[in-house]
């Protein structure tokens, strides 16, 4: 197999570009998922106002702060990103997924989930927080845990 790595300066340094053809598509969403799975990203720390790298894989929660969200890590530290909702939900992560207007869970930390009233779901993550999936998150998140 060859493999050629281009340089674009039009790519924002965040970006990265993959072009595979049709029969290697599975190959290049593997590689899509581990480069993803195998990222960092900048929090802030709001007690210094440093900011920090963090691993996407010890993230286990992020929730809406206004402008900013709020990233509750596996350790249970606290930390600030200086990006909305919205804009982490693009980041697509593998293993990240939404469930309501305010929060994004990481997945791999759903210890149990059951039915609750209105037809929604509530799940319970690996630190003990329960949290209620939207009922048009459901089907989602349904289709991703089975």
């Amino acid at each position: 197999m060859k493999i050629n790595i281009l340089i674009d300066k039009v790519l924002n340094k965040d970006e990265i570009e993959i072009k595979v053809s049709p029969e290697n598509i599975n190959l290049g969403q593997d590689l899509k998922n581990y480069i993803r799975q195998n990222s960092n990203l900048t929090v802030i720390n709001a007690t210094n106002d440093r900011k920090l790298q963090v691993n996407i894989n010890d993230i286990l929660e992020f929730q809406s702060e206004g402008h900013m969200c709020c990233v509750k890590m596996k350790s249970k530290e606290l930390y600030l990103i200086n990006k909305r909702l919205k804009e982490i939900e693009k980041l697509e992560y593998a293993h990240f997924i939404k469930i309501n207007n305010q929060t994004i869970i990481n997945l791999n930390e759903i210890k149990e989930f059951s039915s609750a009233p209105n037809a929604r779901l509530e799940v319970i993550l690996s630190d003990g927080a329960s949290h209620f999936v939207n009922r048009h998150y459901v089907k989602i998140i349904k289709e991703r845990l089975l």
